[in-house]
């Protein structure tokens, strides 16, 4: 098992019950999401319906097997890696009556597909969605190398399964397909963004190739990180896809996933440094807004149905009603450790989730605890008082990944996602 952090051992009492309860709950909720039979994980977790949900998000299915490895390391779950095991057999077209909608040519997986039997559910063949999957079967390959080496075995075969050239938009420039339409790559995308994540796991998969390399080595690689575009928020450099000239920016989730699944960024003072900023950034926008408290912040993506429409991907200049993620605070813990206190002054003040009461209005009490069941997600400064409450309805898996990621780092450190994430020159060793 990892060390515990300092950070983490000096918490106030208070403070650690709450971190406890929530550290697990972030597991607990993917758990609830997965289908005891495919090992699918669904794309969101309804909180007022049934679970698991009929839809399986292949994105969702890599962060479920990534909560396994964590669970695992801490003992919640000792099925752990028998969940994996049946998850990779499943996406690889191994369980009876379930395979997982694939391009033919290039193996990229759809985006949805049924949680039984793998069918595309009206959805695109997606390379993102696609690379978080393979991220997660490496990392509990990686985890459960020593005792269950198949899942290793098996993540390697998927990793390698895949044509990943398509990606390939413009390697000079670092732009990215993120669909594949019947084996060619469309939907270019300019850097930066999550697709550098694309970029690494092609490397991964196919080292040799030059284009593949100059993709990755030309644009994503350590040293070319300040040559990337940017936009600055208050003389604030912020690591943004646009040239600079107009007031972009990105939403924080897509800061922080390359941070938590690519090797290089994980250990990179110099990537490090860009996620701070983005930190900043985000905090110093909801300092703007009138009448809001220091602990409420994070631009993230997420459902905002029954208040604001369907799912959105907040970013500074462009969140429809400022609905806050407290899962985007969780994952910046690793620059803003006291983001901790934020997300616990949120729990003791408006969201005790697993305290709360309302003897004046059971309803009310029901429906706040089915709400945020597992934690803190996304709310409303302007809708957490009785007379307008909101209640959200789903919980996207994706999104909520950097609640488990950020609180596993702040109580584990960093070190726990380094020595699992696959290096470049680990993978050249298996071919």
């Amino acid at each position: 098992m990892s060390e515990v952090t300092n950070v983490y051992k000096k918490l106030p009492d208070e403070v650690r019950a709450f971190f406890d309860r929530q550290y697990v709950d972030a597991y607990a909720l993917l758990d609830a999401s997965r289908h005891p039979k495919t090992g699918l994980y669904a794309d969101g977790f309804m909180t007022f319906g049934d679970n698991p949900d009929f839809r399986c998000s292949i994105a969702a299915t890599g962060v479920g097997l990534i909560g396994l490895s964590v669970a695992d390391m801490e003992g919640w779950d000792d099925q752990a890696a028998e969940k994996a095991l049946v998850t990779l057999k499943c996406v690889m077209g191994e369980v009876d009556g379930c395979k997982p909608a694939r391009d033919d040519s290039t193996g990229f997986y759809a985006h949805f597909v049924d949680m039984e039997t793998g069918e595309n559910l009206h959805s695109e063949i997606s390379t993102i969605d696609t690379s978080l999957l393979v991220a997660g079967a490496l990392f509990a390959g990686n985890h459960f190398k020593e005792t269950v080496p198949e899942i290793q075995e098996r993540a390697y075969r998927l990793l390698r399964e895949i044509n990943w050239t398509v990606v390939i938009a413009d390697k000079d420039q670092g732009v990215i397909n993120m669909i594949v339409k019947e084996g060619v790559g469309t939907a270019p995308l300019a850097c930066f963004n999550e697709y550098a994540l694309v970029s690494y796991l092609a490397l991964l998969g196919q080292p040799e190739h030059e284009g593949i390399r100059t993709l990755w080595y030309g644009n994503f690689a350590e040293d070319q990180l300040s040559t990337l575009p940017q936009v600055k928020y208050r003389d604030i450099p912020v690591l943004n896809d646009t040239n600079g000239n107009h007031q972009s920016y990105l939403s924080s989730f897509v800061h922080q996933f390359p941070f938590f699944l690519v090797p290089e960024y994980a250990k990179s003072p110099v990537y490090k440094e860009y996620l701070k900023n983005a930190c900043t950034a985000d905090r110093l926008k909801w300092k703007e807004l009138d009448d809001v408290p220091s602990y409420v912040w994070g631009y993230g993506a997420g459902p905002n149905d029954g208040l604001h429409g369907g799912y959105h991907a907040d970013q500074i200049n462009n969140s429809p009603g400022d609905i806050a993620s407290a899962y985007i605070v969780a994952g910046f813990l690793p620059v803003y450790p006291a983001g901790i206190h934020d997300l616990y002054a949120l729990y003791k003040l408006h969201l005790p989730y697993d305290k709360y009461e309302n003897k004046d209005d059971p309803e009310d009490e029901k429906k706040l605890r089915a709400a945020y069941q597992y934690g803190l997600h996304r709310y409303s400064w302007w809708h957490l008082e009785l007379e307008n409450r909101w209640y959200p309805t789903k919980i996207t898996l994706i999104d909520w990944s950097s609640m488990l990621y950020g609180l596993t780092a702040f109580k584990r450190g960093m070190s726990f996602f380094a020595e699992r994430l696959t290096e470049v020159d680990e993978i050249s060793k298996t071919v």
